[in-house]
């Protein structure tokens, strides 16, 4: 072995005893003394012819079998299981077969298989030994020099201007708060792979929710259906929202020994809202009635007088007797709604997901 198997140093050369000196030649004296001369009693011999050299035949190397691996670079076969070829040190681990077609590959020559899918080549020295900095890493995703830029993702700071500008390439992107493409480490909102920006072969652009919890949010700039358990954002208020069952709209009096219970005059609501709070349960129900609802901070039907963030008329909800409808009024925070599933974007819309809102620009 000329490398080890685990490690793929180079092996230190074992010391051989030096052979002994020719007929004749000087002796080493012991103790440091002069050389020493054979006895003369001793009849020089007479010198012979050198043996003809014999003819080595090249030795062909054991083919490969199902335990072994063969080496890219020399052509060794190597046991599976070594993680360095013994003959020239080369990085046996990425050839370690994982199923039973693997031994193929891995007697192709080097030329013709290439670098394995996700793995850039390592550098390796003339002499064959393996450098310092040889390590297989995850290949990198393709930067805006060497792919294609389809999108620009902007994040909008809280006065509303454009704050730093995150390139979009390759099929997708992913968001979140560590390990991502696009990271917010110091957003606790977030997960660790919050959402997905995908391109289709088609050219359109889709945002997924990878987190279940928070989720993503998507600004509404025209009217939306709201269905039973939408969740909307207005200020800071989150409010799911919900079909009145018909049992519910029709509220008969209790009534008792001939006696009606006395009680608020019953009205005929056809939904209402659960305003969310952080520790998952709702604190005020709020149910709908008539043909329009108003939210907002000072005016309306619903209002939330100690949210800053929500305008004084900030989104209405209306009703036609067989679908519910929320509208943006002008607000200056904008009202968003919670995305269900893959939900296609277009130049300019806005998504929220965390503390973060994100502009999303097609094209570069």
């Amino acid at each position: 072995m000329k490398f080890c198997r685990n490690c793929g140093s180079g092996l230190a050369a074992v010391p051989v005893a030096a052979p002994p000196p020719p007929f004749g030649a000087p002796m080493i004296a012991p103790l440091g003394g002069a050389p020493m001369m054979p006895p003369s009693s001793v009849a020089p011999q007479p010198s012979m012819p050198a043996p003809a050299p014999i003819p080595v035949t090249p030795v062909a190397k054991p083919a490969p079998s199902a335990n072994t691996i063969m080496c890219p670079r020399c052509g060794t076969p190597t046991p599976v299981g070594f993680a360095y070829c013994q003959q020239c040190g080369l990085h046996m681990q990425a050839l370690q077969p994982t199923d039973p077609g693997a031994n193929a590959r891995a007697r192709t020559p080097s030329s013709a298989i290439g670098p394995a899918p996700g793995l850039v080549d390592r550098p390796i020295d003339p002499q064959g030994a393996t450098l310092a900095t040889d390590h297989r890493t995850p290949a990198s995703r393709p930067s805006a020099a060497g792919g294609l830029v389809w999108g620009t993702a902007i994040l909008v700071n809280r006065d509303g201007s454009d704050g730093q500008r995150f390139q979009l390439v390759g099929e997708y992107c992913v968001i979140g708060r560590a390990g991502a493409d696009i990271a917010f480490d110091d957003d606790r909102f977030l997960a660790r792979q919050h959402a997905r920006l995908e391109r289709a072969l088609d050219g359109s652009v889709k945002v997924l929710a990878l987190d279940t919890l928070n989720g993503v949010f998507r600004k509404a700039d025209l009217p939306v259906e709201l269905v039973d358990g939408t969740t909307i954002l207005v200020g800071r208020e989150v409010l799911r929202f919900e079909r009145v069952a018909p049992e519910e709209v029709k509220v008969h009096p209790l009534v008792r020994h001939g006696v009606a219970l006395f009680g608020s005059p019953p009205r005929e609501p056809w939904g209402r809202f659960h305003q969310i709070v952080p520790s998952g349960g709702y604190r005020d129900v709020r149910h709908l009635m008539g043909e329009e609802v108003v939210l907002g901070r000072e005016e309306g039907d619903i209002v939330f007088r100690d949210d800053a963030f929500m305008s004084r008329r900030h989104a209405a909800v209306t009703w036609d007797g067989r679908k519910a409808t929320i509208t943006d009024l002008g607000s200056s925070n904008g009202t968003f709604v919670r995305i269900s599933g893959p939900t296609p974007l277009k130049h300019g819309d806005h998504v929220r997901m965390g503390d973060q809102l994100l502009r999303i620009e097609l094209g570069k």
